[in-house]
């Protein structure tokens, strides 16, 4: 465990004692949580090896507060710690911190904007991922939200637009986002070349994203959304020409075809990301759909020579929540994504360590009990066909893949 998460936890503890030992400030709050996980993938390396035999190496650890000058003014913010063994380090770093101000509001509409780095309001689930009291289970649909375009859509340092209109009793709520975000090249590098690259890193990446949602005036438990995001990620620091054909010179034979991620010498992706969202509260249940389109134009040069594709990737999900009791809920959901939709065996982006990296269908299973004071505990299956969602890290390309693979998760929860 690293210094600086020691120090997080050791400030997360002093929130858990009691409320009248912290002091604040008039207008201001302060809260936090602590999941820590034991997961199971037998079949296939989970965002690292020690998972097929069981492992506690998946932890999310977050404080959040905001200070409230007035009505119209605040600022907020959020540090995060998100461990999951290879894939994600837990290094503490900012998830969000902003100044909002709302500068009209009346019995019909609002306004308002932030600035700072922004939580992205995309779909049902983005910009509340990482708080795991927000979501049914252990992780949100992956097929959705999958794992590479997950730093690049988070958050956002830019300005972000907001709004709420009610038009006939029809609730309508929008934002607007524009700005920039770093982003580590790994994800994208497995996501395009299915391998690391070397040398390679992105540099910031310009994003822009419009979200709208309606709650309708005939039924107040359906809410629908839109959310549209533009994006272009670009790799920096992959070698130069003369450094690949060097490297192509002394390499064995057909290596260009066998590892052409060796010999890149600029790559880049512009995307356009829609989903569609459907929500319903009907008694005890939340019902809730989404589909994903994601148009790609992919560019690259290997040794010099550019070449381009592009492609359609499509992804739905279905989830059905059953809350039976105040304190306990179990859900199902079933998925399907593919990273090229006219490609449904997923054979145009097979690997020799991983065939099945193209599509991904499956069923997940999931329950959680709110035990009091705070403290929650959940568990979770997931039964799927294909690995589209299963998380990248550096060495996966060492192990020979599965088809068919499931995962089991335990997790206790902490938050104030």
């Amino acid at each position: 465990m690293n210094i600086r998460l020691i120090s997080l936890l050791s400030v997360l503890y002093s929130f858990v004692l009691p409320v009248n030992a912290l002091e604040l400030p008039l207008g201001s709050e302060i809260h936090g949580f602590l999941s820590q996980s034991y997961l199971v993938s037998p079949d296939n390396p989970y965002a690292g090896t020690d998972s097929e035999d069981g492992s506690f190496k998946f932890r999310e650890v977050g404080i959040n507060g905001f200070t409230e000058f007035s009505p119209e003014l605040r600022i907020a913010g959020q540090v995060l710690s998100r461990y999951r063994d290879k894939s994600d380090d837990g290094k503490v770093r900012i998830d969000f911190l902003l100044a909002d101000y709302l500068f009209f509001s009346d019995q019909y509409s609002s306004v308002g904007v932030r600035v700072g780095r922004v939580k992205n309001k995309i779909g049902l689930y983005n910009d509340t991922r990482d708080i795991p009291s927000a979501r049914p289970g252990f992780n949100v649909p992956e097929s959705v939200y999958f794992e590479a375009f997950r730093d690049t859509l988070l958050s956002t340092d830019g300005v972000n637009f907001y709004g709420t209109s009610l038009v006939k009793d029809n609730l309508i709520q929008w934002e607007l986002t524009i700005g920039r975000k770093d982003v580590d090249s790994e994800d994208f590098e497995y996501y395009t070349f299915a391998r690391p690259v070397p040398s390679a890193d992105t540099a910031e990446v310009p994003l822009k994203l419009f979200s709208a949602s309606v709650i309708p005036a005939f039924d107040r438990d359906l809410k629908l959304g839109l959310s549209v995001a533009d994006v272009r990620a670009d790799l920096e620091g992959t070698l130069s020409v003369a450094e690949a054909q060097q490297a192509l010179l002394t390499a064995p034979p057909n290596d260009f075809f066998v590892n052409p991620q060796n010999y890149v010498t600029a790559a880049g992706i512009d995307g356009l990301l829609t989903i569609i969202s459907a929500q319903y509260n009907y008694r005890d249940f939340v019902l809730a759909a989404e589909y994903l389109n994601l148009e790609s134009d992919f560019d690259a040069e290997l040794v010099g020579n550019r070449f381009s594709e592009s492609s359609s990737t499509e992804a739905y999900y279905l989830q059905a929540e059953w809350f039976t009791t105040a304190q306990t809920s179990v859900f199902t959901r079933y998925e399907e994504l593919y990273l090229k939709r006219s490609d449904r065996s997923g054979a145009d982006s097979a690997t020799d360590y991983n065939p099945y990296r193209g599509f991904g269908r499956g069923w997940t299973l999931g329950g959680k009990w709110s035990v009091g004071k705070g403290w929650s505990i959940s568990g979770q299956a997931s039964f799927n066909e294909g690995t589209a969602w299963l998380p990248n890290f550096e060495g996966i390309e060492n192990h020979n893949i599965k088809k068919h693979w499931n995962f089991y998760v335990f997790s206790v929860n902490y938050q104030f």
